[in-house]
């Protein structure tokens, strides 16, 4: 036995961390698999939106933000991650754990794990300052993206433009409408955005339509900061990278007492997504979701967790033939 490797809670206690991640509709299109010292990470395509995501995108962003939440979980408990991305078609990383002292840096991010929420409210006007948007910036940078501040008229009234824009076709789209009603709305489900964390949406907002949404906005104007996550080019590997850099980002407003929430709607079609490359980033950067950050209003009250799908369905042993460590269960989620 490789004294050096992991055992099977470990890596389970990182997954369960890791799963907290976003995830477009809250699908979580992942499947974790385990064997030794090596974690790999796949997706599940079977969770893919066929209609709000045709290509695939926000399934890659989606999958590349519990890449980098598993990371950070892993280094909180001591473990390196030395990650392959895409070696193989089927898998999207293949990550080798190493045994390191965990920092105060990564300990500081996988405590903001559980405290962070998708916060579709309105913000309050107090605006960010410089040290933070410096901070929230540079995260991205460290995972190979750019995080731009959308701060002058034009480019905001652009980029709303492109999400009511988006909002419209997807309204009358009614395959569409159907699949969204299948994903939101729900009450005891393990997945998906529950009616007491979506928001009823307003004629200019970046919100997507979700079902039986119960929140209403506590400010009349919405004071978030809005930013451009993109990437230098738009392969696989940059969804992914894309995603990784989005966790870093939110986690890291999380730590800074900042609500957020991602916003990939306007991206899903390639009009809207057009517009926002042309006349938002014009920095032939590739955009991949929106981020929305900034103050809740005082006062506010915390949104509940959104429900999570059992670690059991998500993490599988791995090996030939199926053969690999076994992965205790628990019969209770916490």
């Amino acid at each position: 036995m490789d004294q050096n490797a992991p055992d099977a809670y470990t890596v389970r206690a990182a997954i369960a961390l890791a799963v907290r991640a976003p995830s477009v509709h809250n699908s979580q299109p992942w499947d974790w698999r385990f064997s030794g010292r090596t974690v790999e990470l796949r997706a599940d395509t079977d969770r893919r939106l066929r209609q709000a995501d045709p290509e695939g995108r926000d399934l890659l962003i989606s999958c590349g933000c519990v890449l980098h939440h598993f990371t950070i979980a892993a280094a909180a408990l001591g473990w390196a991650t030395h990650i392959d991305r895409m070696p193989e078609s089927a898998v999207l990383a293949r990550i080798e754990l190493v045994p390191r002292d965990p920092r105060e840096e990564d300990i500081a991010l996988a405590t903001a794990i559980p405290r962070r929420r998708s916060d579709r409210r309105r913000y309050a006007t107090r605006p960010l300052t410089a040290w933070e948007e410096n901070r929230l910036a540079r995260s991205a940078t460290d995972h190979r993206a750019m995080l731009r501040f959308v701060d002058d008229a034009p480019r905001r009234a652009a980029l709303t433009a492109a999400a009511v824009e988006a909002r419209g076709l997807h309204r009358a789209d009614p395959d569409y409408g159907i699949e969204l009603a299948s994903w939101s709305g729900r009450r005891y489900a393990t997945d998906g955005v529950p009616a007491r964390n979506a928001v009823l949406t307003t004629a200019a907002s970046l919100g997507r339509d979700f079902s039986d949404a119960v929140l209403t906005d506590t400010e009349a104007q919405d004071g978030a900061a809005l930013t451009v996550l993109s990437t230098a080019d738009d392969t696989p590997l940059d969804r992914l990278r894309a995603g990784e850099a989005a966790s870093a980002v939110v986690l890291t407003a999380t730590r800074l007492n900042l609500a957020s929430c991602l916003v990939t709607e306007p991206l899903e079609l390639t009009c809207t997504r057009g517009l926002i490359r042309d006349c938002v980033v014009a920095e032939r950067a590739e955009p991949q979701l929106v981020v929305r950050i900034g103050h809740l209003p005082d006062g506010t009250p915390p949104l509940p967790a959104t429900p999570r799908r059992p670690i059991a369905e998500v993490l599988r042993p791995l090996g030939h033939y199926g053969i690999g460590l076994p992965i205790p269960v628990q019969q209770h989620e916490s």
